[in-house]
């Protein structure tokens, strides 16, 4: 029976990002091994970043249900389980040291650290070969989830760095401009439909061609951004665009801008240039810290990154994107 690492990757595909370059170094480390790894419902589109020889994707729920403990428990009773690594801080997956205690598996896990609150408690950590903690509670600058995903894979062992070989990129940049419409995060900051068409047009304006795609497939938006555009050349909509054809079209952009989230994750993986709207509803003192953290627990170590802070007023926020694509900073587009 061939011996297997378990991945639990079971998150929103922003977290599952992060964590790409742990789970292939992995799978690098261990090409005689297989790879069993755990996905949800949200990042299963992206299972193609995955597709090796020596793995197997499943899925289960991101909050896991009671159908997906039982099938978790049997895989694990039937199955050669070696190491596991607990990427998902789900108290079922840390009670699994414990319960298969006679199999002689090695457990490695990111805990959660925030105040009083510990994820999982103290005693499970016991049970963990080895582990990181994400101290969401700290005002000090913590590190990022990038980082304790690859030191949990890694625990200071350099001897298998390479495995750049394994990564899925969209290498070839083309001269488009990919603007992400999120209709939510539009909406809670006061933005309407006619806020965006504004901001492309003032980005058409400076000669970009411009591709635009949406959260969800939204008639009216469609509609009217369709008939707005419909014959410029220059502009092209993608609706209901997503999984690898989204990853790459992302990937092949020359800059990307966005609200914070899966998209600038995707974005900055692949070597894209990034305006990240970083959208923050500041009302007391702690709120700052909660930001600070939040920030820093998912900013990529990029020189092609800006970030801005998005106003209620979009035509303020619009015209400190349309000055960095003239003037710039990091970013020169």
């Amino acid at each position: 029976m061939n011996e297997k690492i378990i991945v639990f990757k079971n998150e929103k595909i922003g977290d599952l990002i992060h964590g790409i370059n742990a789970i292939n170094y992995l799978i690098n480390k261990n090409p005689t091994k297989e790879i069993v790894i755990y996905l949800s419902e949200y990042n299963q589109d992206m299972s193609f970043l995955f597709r090796y020889n020596n793995t197997n994707i499943r899925i289960i729920s991101e909050k896991v249900s009671l159908k997906d403990k039982l099938n978790i428990f049997l895989n694990f009773l039937k199955d050669n389980v070696k190491e596991v690594y607990i990427f998902k801080p789900s108290y079922f997956l840390f009670l699994l040291p414990i319960l298969f205690l006679f199999k002689n598996i090695n457990f490695y896990g990111v805990c959660v650290k925030k105040k009083n609150y510990f994820r999982p408690n103290k005693f499970l950590r016991r049970f963990l070969e080895y582990y990181v903690i994400n101290d969401r509670g700290t005002n000090k600058i913590r590190k990022s989830i990038y980082n304790l995903n690859m030191n949990l894979v890694k625990q200071n062992d350099e001897k298998y760095s390479d495995f750049s070989f394994i990564k899925k990129k969209s290498t070839n940049k083309e001269k488009y401009l990919l603007i992400h419409y999120n209709k939510v995060k539009f909406e809670q900051l006061g933005w309407s439909l006619k806020d965006l068409i504004f901001l492309i047009e003032k980005i058409l304006n400076l000669s970009h061609y411009v591709v635009l795609t949406n959260d969800i497939d939204d008639h009216d938006t469609n509609s009217v951004i369709s008939d707005k555009f419909s014959n410029n050349k220059f502009f092209k909509h993608y609706v209901n665009i997503k999984g690898e054809k989204f990853f790459n079209l992302i990937g092949r952009a020359s800059l990307v801008i966005s609200m914070h989230g899966s998209i600038t994750s995707i974005a900055t993986f692949q070597d894209t240039k990034v305006i990240d709207l970083f959208n923050c509803d500041i009302k007391k003192k702690k709120d700052i810290y909660k930001y600070k953290n939040a920030f820093h627990e998912f900013k990529p170590n990029k020189n092609n990154y800006e970030f801005l802070i998005p106003r209620k007023n979009a035509n303020k926020t619009f015209d400190r994107i349309i000055k960095l694509l003239k003037y710039g900073r990091k970013i020169n587009y």
